[in-house]
């Protein structure tokens, strides 16, 4: 039995091949980013339900 060499580049979304680097390089980007406590993200949710019932 032959096994590949070949590492499967399609990381992220299927059909959008993605190396391992730009794949990482996006995570650190993302972590970087404005997170919400578990609180604040209740509050925002309860906002938006009341307004998109009206």
């Amino acid at each position: 039995m032959k096994t590949s060499k070949d590492k499967s580049k399609n990381l992220a979304t299927p059909g959008k091949p993605m190396s391992q680097e730009k794949f990482v390089s996006l995570i650190k980007e993302a972590e970087e980013g404005e997170f919400m406590t578990e609180k604040e993200f209740d509050k925002k949710f309860q906002e938006w339900r009341l307004n998109r019932k009206k």
